[in-house]
């Protein structure tokens, strides 16, 4: 039988270390507002890159474990493992790509690509609130999926609504309004919305956390098309024997969108209203301070740094560990060895 609402969260045993603490912070934040909750686990290794990592089936069994703790303690949980067969890559092929021939398992750089359609398939929901396993939330107001959904529902040209990007600065602007988007240039300036707390109408979605009205996407959008990676994405692909056939998902969603004339409103809300995070690197010491990161997210504890910035930044958690290894060389020597072992 289909919800009314749901909470969909894409996990991956890599994830394991950060899931130990995450998941309970964002089941505290969303379990009472939703019918329904699917934890949609993929545990197809990819061939190359970051979604191959090493002590793969270690870190398999560490978040089932975690996981399934979970599970008995909140009743709506479902844990559902990707299902990568024939018949339920025909399920996500019909509802959410009906005029493709086929769909990719993952995306041309090894990410997760089947996985996010078919969690989205599972959660079977009006309205699907979706997010990645390392997004953390702040405000956390009980109310604002209903507000979302009555935006949704006034809004005929929205199809995604979020948290608002980075916890409220006092004048309620945006920190970096031109950020790039990945795979795409000329993207406008979000605009912000006449309401009594700051919301904005972007012209993109990331597949980091959005809710979905499932209704208005298959009554008006009725089949996403796949996004040609450019050359130099192609051949990556081919380097790594990952497929060339589509950029990642958010790119998908986005290319939707704009044909379609569709936008995405993020929003505070009312009250102390909501807002996500996201940690952009990892490292031992990122590991090691999280739970005091969550819990100063919680407590509302933000230096007037982070205000207006959606990537947790240097402001709240030391990142030099984390930037040594985004340096050139390292980069490079990584590259080579995922090559080699190709």
């Amino acid at each position: 039988m289909t919800a009314r609402t749901a909470l969909q969260i894409n996990m991956h045993p890599l994830d394991a270390r950060h899931v130990a603490y995450t998941l309970e912070h964002q089941l505290g934040v969303w379990s009472g507002q939703v019918d329904r909750i699917s934890l949609t686990v993929d545990s197809k290794r990819s061939r190359s890159g970051r979604y191959r990592g090493s002590d793969y089936e270690e870190n398999r069994d560490r978040l089932y474990g975690c996981i399934q703790n979970l599970a008995n303690r909140y009743p709506k949980i479902d844990i559902v493992e990707v299902d990568y067969s024939s018949a339920a890559r025909e399920a996500v092929r019909e509802k959410y790509f009906s005029t493709v021939a086929a769909v990719p398992e993952k995306a041309f750089d090894g990410g997760p690509f089947h996985a996010y359609f078919f969690g989205l398939l599972a959660a079977n929901a009006d309205y699907v609130v979706h997010m990645d396993s390392d997004m953390l939330f702040g405000g956390a107001s009980q109310t604002w999926l209903q507000e979302a959904i009555r935006l949704l529902e006034n809004t005929p040209d929205a199809l995604f609504v979020g948290p608002l990007p980075g916890p409220p600065r006092e004048d309620g602007e945006l920190a970096d309004l031109h950020r790039a988007f990945p795979g795409r240039t000329g993207l406008p300036v979000p605009t912000r919305l006449a309401t009594p707390y700051p919301a904005y109408r972007f012209q993109s979605v990331s597949t980091r956390i959005f809710v979905l009205d499932q209704r208005r996407f298959h009554a008006r959008v009725q089949s996403l098309d796949l996004v040609r990676p450019d050359a130099k994405r192609r051949l990556r692909a081919l380097l790594y024997r990952e497929s060339p056939l589509s950029a990642p998902a958010e790119e998908v969603l986005t290319d939707a969108m704009i044909r379609k004339g569709f936008y995405r409103i993020d929003f505070l809300g009312t009250g102390a209203g909501m807002y996500s995070l996201h940690p952009p690197y990892r490292s031992e010491h990122f590991y090691r301070e999280l739970p005091r990161l969550i819990a100063r997210i919680v407590d509302g504890d933000i230096p007037a740094a982070q205000r207006g910035d959606y990537d947790v930044n240097s402001s709240m958690i030391d990142w030099t560990e984390a930037l040594l290894q985004k340096t050139k060389s390292r980069r490079l020597l990584r590259a080579t060895r995922q090559l080699l072992r190709v």
